[in-house]
C-alpha cells in the first residue's frame, strides 16, 4: 500500500480492493452507462430523425438507445463493428435527440465517437438555438 494515492476498501467478504483500477468488481464487470445529453443540432424546429452513424472501438455488445424530446429511451441496436449504422423507428419526430450507451463487459473500456445523426426538417422556418 505504500506509495499509492488511490484509496483502498474492503467488501463484505473482507477482500481488499484499490479504488479506480480496472473495470471489474471482483469477478463481475462494472456496467458502463453514458448519456450524451439532448441535442437539437442548433435549430429549434421539428425534425424527422432517420438514422445514426456511430464509430466505436472495443465496444462490441454495447447497446445504443435514443430518446426524442426527453421521452423514454428506446433501443436502436447493438454495436457489433467499428462503424455502425442504425435506423430510427418510423415517424420518429421531435425537436431534439439524446443518446445513451450501455456496456457490461470485462474487456477494455469502449471508445465511442459522437454519433452522426441523419435528420430532415419538418418545418420550413428554423430558429437558431
Amino acid at each position: 500500500m505504500h506509495g499509492y494515492t488511490k484509496g483502498y476498501f474492503t467488501d463484505e467478504t473482507g477482500r481488499l480492493f484499490r479504488d479506480e483500477t480496472g473495470n471489474l468488481d471482483y469477478a463481475d464487470p462494472i456496467p458502463m452507462e453514458v448519456e450524451l445529453g439532448r441535442d437539437n443540432f442548433g435549430y429549434r424546429m421539428k425534425k424527422n430523425f432517420n438514422g445514426v452513424l456511430i464509430d466505436a472501438e472495443q465496444a462490441a455488445g454495447a447497446q445504443v438507445l435514443a430518446s426524442i424530446d426527453g421521452g423514454e429511451f428506446k433501443l436502436l441496436g447493438m454495436l457489433t463493428q467499428t462503424v455502425n449504422e442504425f435506423s430510427f423507428p418510423k415517424d420518429s419526430q421531435g425537436y431534439d435527440v439524446n443518446y445513451k450507451f450501455v456496456h457490461n463487459e470485462d474487456s477494455d473500456p469502449p471508445i465511442i465517437s459522437r454519433p452522426a445523426t441523419y435528420w430532415s426538417p419538418l418545418e420550413s422556418h428554423a430558429t437558431p438555438g
